[in-house]
């Protein structure tokens, strides 16, 4: 079976240019697929990419796996809402991830894959709900996985 790691929006849209995120999130993904949701989709789908772009874009989409949203979603995503709102009460970082950085990060934990994100507020909260997180971000970066591979 082969390995997946879940992308975001904003790291599907790296992948569809050159950019040193490009560079990175692809070395990071190696062989493993892409996975994402119908959040992720909806959201590249009502981009206004064009020509090339446009065209590398539909091509990464269909290389994706889709995951499926469940039952099992709604109850991942009610357990990530509950760990923003600890954030929250605490004042602490990821606090202000909205509900669709919620559907991302619940589908990732409800697959048990983990997730890259090139969202500061999604990494965070990722990272609070107990999900492994590559990003990018510079400031970020130290609570990636050291041996990742």
């Amino acid at each position: 079976m082969p390995d997946y790691a879940f992308a975001d929006t904003t790291v599907v849209s790296h992948l569809t240019k050159r950019s040193e995120h490009s560079d990175a999130y692809n070395a990071w993904r190696g062989d493993r697929w892409l996975a994402v949701n119908d959040q992720v989709l909806a959201e590249l789908i009502s981009a206004n990419f064009t020509g090339s772009r446009k065209q590398r874009l539909e091509d990464l989409i269909n290389a994706c796996v889709k995951l499926p949203m469940s039952e099992s979603t709604h109850v991942c995503y009610a357990r990530v809402v509950a760990v923003r709102a600890e954030l929250r009460t605490r004042q602490f970082e990821g606090r202000d991830a909205g509900d669709a950085d919620v559907w991302v990060i619940s589908s990732a934990l409800e697959y048990g894959i983990p997730l890259f994100s090139h969202d500061r507020g999604q990494v965070q909260l990722a990272r609070a709900a107990g999900l492994t997180v590559l990003t990018n971000i510079v400031e970020l970066r130290a609570g990636n996985p050291q041996n990742w591979t």
